[in-house]
């Protein structure tokens, strides 16, 4: 990984490891970065629409969920995104209805 951070979340998607927001330092990050273990090498991915870590991510019908986590600070970001691969993140209807941080996600 090219960026330091704590605290990110992780998820396996379509053979790819994802590492999502965290804390880098001096603030949670949107960034994203992809680990593709047939290259070899690391990514950055399309960033998600707000700063989080401490967040959970799952994986179902072949799109990547993001929930909860904090903003900054204190702040609990209460919002939920959606990722299809090769697309942008996206809000799902279920924002405010996550306001949770430390949190773990499975999806069956």
């Amino acid at each position: 990984m090219s960026t330091m951070r704590g605290c990110p979340s992780l998820v396996v998607f379509n053979e790819k490891l994802y590492v999502l927001g965290g804390y880098d330092g001096k603030g949670m990050v949107s960034t994203i970065e992809i680990y593709d273990p047939r290259r070899g090498s690391w990514v950055f991915g399309e960033p998600m629409n707000h700063p989080r870590g401490f967040s959970a991510t799952t994986v179902a019908k072949d799109s990547i969920y993001i929930i909860g986590g904090l903003k900054s600070g204190d702040e609990v970001n209460g919002t939920v995104e959606c990722y299809k691969e090769g697309r942008v993140w996206e809000m799902t209807n279920a924002n405010n209805a996550c306001r949770r941080c430390f949190l773990s996600v499975v999806a069956l």
